[in-house]
């Protein structure tokens, strides 16, 4: 069951509380809990694990333009990246920013 952040009105500590997420108060809500009183607080300390992230090279790229200078192509010209260094070489030299 997914755990909702709240503090307790009075004292300002900060405690999770677990909901099903179709129960789960709505953010700024007050819910009574045996002598306490809680605000639910919006979530503001995500982590993203960047190092999940992988990539594979060779690639051909669905964005990027057709028949792209500096890049090897397929059969419909769509853009072979071939390696990390070749993306940002290709990104650089024609003004594009990796979307990731």
């Amino acid at each position: 069951m997914p755990q909702y952040l709240f503090e307790d009105v009075e004292t300002e500590e900060r405690v999770r509380l677990a909901f099903t997420m179709a129960e789960a108060p709505s953010i700024g809500s007050i819910i009574p809990m045996g002598d306490h009183e809680y605000r639910r607080l919006p979530e503001t300390d995500f982590q993203v694990d960047v190092g999940a992230v992988r990539w594979n090279y060779p690639y051909v790229s669905q964005s990027l333009p057709r028949n792209l200078d500096g890049c090897k192509t397929n059969r419909q010209g769509k853009p072979i990246i071939e390696s990390r260094a070749h993306e940002a070489n290709v990104a650089s030299k024609h003004g594009y920013e990796r979307d990731y």
